[in-house]
């Protein structure tokens, strides 16, 4: 899959864990604003996709490109989300394949979206809170 995301940057981190979760590879350009965002999206997006096995490389501050390499994955992944609310809400949906998938700081998305986490439980998505020790 090809996509220039260019004008809309924010759906990139969406499709970047969709198309690794389904086996699609892809070629994503136009990312230069994710590097300027609440965080490195381009690097956060790589680390946490690793721990779920994905091998992401990128270049030029504006590339990411998965051509289906993979890595040993962390047998429980945290998914960290650098207190952005899209990393929270692009990495949710994996839990469809996954058999659990744990979010860091999970309330990070209220700053967009405060019903996320009640409207994923209202379309089947059973969700569980964690006290971190």
């Amino acid at each position: 899959m090809f996509h220039n995301f260019v004008n809309e940057p924010d759906l990139a981190q969406t499709f970047v864990v969709t198309c690794c979760m389904l086996g699609i590879p892809f070629l994503f350009m136009g990312l230069q604003s994710l590097k300027i965002k609440e965080t490195d999206r381009i690097e956060a997006l790589k680390a946490e996709m690793k721990k779920m096995g994905y091998v992401i490389p990128d270049r030029d501050n504006s590339i990411m490109e998965w051509d289906g390499e993979r890595c040993i994955a962390e047998e429980k992944p945290v998914i960290k989300t650098y207190e952005d609310h899209r990393m929270a809400m692009a990495f949710a949906p994996a839990a469809i394949l996954l058999e659990k998938l744990n979010i860091a700081e999970p309330q990070v998305v209220s700053k967009s979206y405060p019903n996320f986490w009640k409207d994923l439980t209202a379309v089947g998505f059973s969700i569980e809170e964690s006290v971190q020790k």
